[in-house]
């Protein structure tokens, strides 16, 4: 139990890194898909850099207040479908980790278990008993 909590740790610290990492590139997607950087005319940048910092400084919410603005009532179904990207790609990141988290334990518990195996001494067999020598089918 204790290699398992140890062992988690660092996993969940990538793991966590690396929803904070989709969760990014999945805004990234949505601004570059929707060309969200055309709702401020007065940004002097290139549409790359206004990309690049508006997905690590802008929550979703704030980027759905703007895909709202820009789509009016289609935003909703956007919105439904971000959600589920986001969601399909964080899943696989926890299933990921929770599966890199979960393999090296198995196969330690399988070895302990086959060794446990080992050490039981083998019983002989008993011996079988005809019916015609067991005392309870005498007359």
């Amino acid at each position: 139990m204790l290699i398992a909590a140890v062992y988690a740790w660092p996993v969940f610290w990538v793991a966590h890194d690396r929803v904070q990492e989709v969760n990014r590139k999945q805004r990234h997607q949505l601004i570059v898909r929707h060309q969200l950087w055309e709702l401020h005319p007065e940004y002097a940048g290139t549409p790359q850099t206004w990309t690049r910092f508006a997905s690590i400084l802008l929550s979703d919410r704030q980027l759905m207040r703007r895909i709202k603005r820009k789509y009016g009532a289609l935003a909703e179904q956007i919105e439904l479908d971000y959600h589920r990207d986001l969601f399909i790609a964080q899943a696989e990141v926890v299933l990921v980790a929770g599966a890199l988290w979960a393999l090296p334990l198995v196969v330690l518990y399988g070895v302990g278990e086959l060794a446990a195996r080992r050490r039981q001494p083998v019983r002989p067999p008993e011996p079988e008993r005809s019916a015609t020598s067991d005392s309870r089918y005498r007359p």
